[in-house]
């Protein structure tokens, strides 16, 4: 699988929104129209990242190294976590405490939990599907995700409405959330392994269904808040199940040329370190949007062009350009 240079701007890209939506700058002025911004449109980030999560999840099972990526994602999920710890010590009140953190993952790590969940997942379906019924193995998967999606966000309309008491961690997770997502990555690698780029649905189609899928996440986000005013969060729009695919694959169609740097160990940093940044930021009193910003996204991308320097694996300079097939599986 040669690199995709369309697949390292777009995460790079959400990479910086996720960074943006946690200066919370879109919370402290809240309005309708934010809210069809900030609970809407942006809501196709961390499905988008599924998606690609799973699309290389395929490349890496076609090569024999699914059980590999997951422990990839798990060593990674577990430096993160030991990096923050200091920031989620205080939630520790025993063993049980520590295994409820380590299963839900700190504030934005939960997305690496997720992804570890949500591979693992699809693993034991395919495993599942082949042992018992291999002419249904994708299918099953398929099947399976479709029930997962609309409990997802069925769970999710239920606590918004307020029929039932439901946490967010509830719906917000693994099963209900990113396995879905890294389903449709997972079967979109599948479909382009066999049939090429060309076997994707017509550019035209997917234009236009990026579009009309945009559209429809501010309109439900408007209903949302209609209803339930915009003090609510929208976590799971029904309409990401149009945007988000459409997306991905509409990116993943488009040919752009290589950047002169390698991008995905900044969209990386960017992920992992701005929370980091965002604390830094606040200790030494900066509040501004721009001065957040440049903290959240600057900094990250400085140590992460720093480490490109030294012979680290994922920053390192050993790789030659035209080996670069492997992208980053998990997270930006």
């Amino acid at each position: 699988m040669h690199r995709i240079h369309s697949l390292d701007y777009l995460k790079l890209g959400l990479a910086v929104l996720v960074a943006f939506a946690h200066t919370y700058w879109l919370q402290t002025n809240m309005t309708p129209r934010l809210f069809m911004i900030g609970n809407g449109l942006m809501r196709v980030m961390v499905p988008t990242f599924c998606i690609a999560a799973g699309y290389f999840l395929y490349s890496a099972v076609a090569r024999g190294k699914g059980v590999k990526w997951l422990w990839r994602v798990l060593a990674l999920y577990l430096f993160w976590m030991a990096v923050y710890f200091p920031f989620w010590l205080d939630q520790i009140h025993g063993v049980a405490s520590l295994i409820k953190e380590l299963v839900w993952g700190y504030f934005h790590l939960w997305f690496m939990a997720g992804i570890l969940v949500a591979g693992a997942l699809v693993l034991i379906l395919r495993a599942l599907g082949r042992a018992l019924a291999p002419a249904y193995e994708y299918r099953i998967l398929l099947g399976t995700a479709a029930v997962c999606a609309l409990i997802g966000v069925t769970l999710q309309y239920m606590a918004l409405s307020g029929v039932a008491q439901i946490g967010v961690k509830k719906f917000l997770n693994g099963v209900f959330m990113c396995f879905p997502f890294v389903t449709i990555g997972y079967l979109c690698g599948r479909r382009v392994a066999r049939l090429g780029i060309e076997g994707l649905p017509p550019r035209w189609l997917v234009l236009s269904l990026t579009i009309g899928g945009f559209g429809l996440l501010m309109i439900e986000a408007w209903l949302v808040q209609a209803r339930w005013t915009d003090a609510v969060m929208l976590d799971i729009p029904a309409s990401s199940y149009v945007a988000a695919p459409a997306l991905f694959i509409v990116t993943l169609g488009t040919r752009l040329p290589a950047p002169p740097i390698r991008l995905d160990p900044i969209s990386a940093g960017i992920y992992f370190m701005h929370v980091l940044a965002l604390h830094l930021a606040h200790a030494l009193g900066f509040t501004h949007l721009l001065d957040l910003m440049l903290f959240a996204v600057g900094l990250p991308t400085l140590v992460a062009l720093l480490l490109q320097r030294l012979p680290i694996p994922g920053f390192g300079k050993p790789e030659h350009r035209h080996h670069e097939h492997r992208h980053d599986t998990a997270q930006p």
